[in-house]
């Protein structure tokens, strides 16, 4: 493989990585269309999922797309669209070669459109750069593999893995770096996923503020299978503004009031242990569309999530000071050193640790 096509795949993968976590539901992609070495037009998918990249960077090159190349980090398109799908677009433009890093998993797609469009005569290669195109849409591989919502925990510790004092009056554990870090990976998420019980102690708002002067949204999601959330909690409060999903048991006065409110509730029936099944949950949320979601919750709630294999990666953030017994645990019953788990990356947050890991 030449240089030059290494080098026009990489430009796609990196414009898509500047997009990652804007294109939800859908993966994020990068496309490049070039003729002679120059580029003619460049794209990635369109806020919300579409329009596709493919078919940005066709609308902007036009006639030029003729007897062109295009590099592209996903599989196009096969099922139909607007203007049909992107495989047909690509067919009528004229591009006469085509680079795709990875086959879309998606059975609608799934090397359908590799075989069109070999079929009618444009010369395809696959696989360069297959790594890039996984690594950044970890979640939109996954999720469609699992048939279910691309699971990050995100937890602060001290050193012997507490994440509170036992009469939770701990306001921080890490530092300032680290939760500038946690907002990051939060706007890198479709969703927050947390409990009532979580609520009630912290009373977070669960925004984005990646800027001082700029507080941003996400949906939010609460298992609360008792309907124990405060009405006047910081998190309903402008509920306009924000997606608030509710999963509990509980069918009465207050559960009209919240929908009046404005939020989505999803009632579930309690399973012989008393609780909300988190599978038939996680289940219904893919069923939203919703393929990635970031867990801010409690021990219990994380012991629960891992005994039902539904976490895929944890991003832990440990700092140096020592609670002792008496704080509250980061798992219940369990260290993490006690997991089956693989390091993904690691580093320093000035005395605070990061670590990222995947769930085996």
């Amino acid at each position: 493989m030449s240089q030059q096509n290494i080098k026009m795949i990489n430009l796609a993968h990196d414009i898509a990585k500047k997009k990652f976590g804007k294109t939800f539901p859908n993966p994020t992609v990068g496309c490049v269309i070039a003729k002679n070495s120059k580029i003619i037009s460049k794209a990635v998918t369109n806020k919300s999922g579409r329009p596709h990249a493919e078919e940005i960077a066709l609308a902007k090159a036009g006639h030029k797309a003729q007897g062109a190349s295009m590099y592209v980090t996903l599989e196009p398109c096969f099922h139909s669209s607007k203007d049909g799908s992107c495989t047909d677009q690509i067919l009528r433009s004229g591009i006469k070669e085509i680079f795709i890093s990875a086959a879309d998993p998606d059975v609608r797609t799934n090397y359908k459109s590799i075989k069109k469009l070999k079929k009618n005569n444009v010369i395809v290669n696959v696989g360069l750069e297959k790594n890039r195109t996984f690594n950044l849409n970890k979640f939109f591989f996954i999720s469609v593999l699992k048939k279910k919502p691309f699971t990050k925990v995100k937890i602060a510790t001290s050193s012997d893995e507490k994440i509170a004092w036992h009469d939770y009056k701990s306001k921080w554990i890490s530092n300032k770096s680290s939760r500038e870090y946690a907002h990051k990976l939060r706007s890198m998420s479709q969703a927050i996923l947390t409990t009532s019980k979580t609520i009630i102690k912290d009373d977070p708002r669960l925004t984005i503020r990646l800027k001082k002067t700029l507080e941003q949204h996400i949906p939010v999601i609460i298992i609360d299978n008792n309907l124990k959330i405060p009405m006047k909690s910081k998190l309903l409060k402008n509920i306009s503004k924000k997606r608030i999903i509710i999963f509990t048991s509980k069918k009465n006065k207050k559960s009209e009031n919240l929908i009046k409110l404005g939020c989505e509730i999803i009632f579930c029936k309690l399973n012989k242990n008393k609780k909300l099944n988190l599978k038939n949950i996680f289940n219904k949320i893919y069923s939203l569309k919703i393929s990635d979601i970031l867990v801010e919750a409690g021990g219990i709630l994380l012991r629960q999530l891992l005994n039902n294999n539904l976490v895929d990666e944890i991003h832990l953030f440990k700092s140096k000071m020592i609670i002792g017994k008496q704080g509250k645990p980061a798992i219940v019953g369990k260290k993490f050193s006690e997991l089956n788990l693989n390091l993904i990356e690691r580093k320093k947050f000035k005395d605070d640790i990061y670590t990222n890991y995947q769930v085996n």
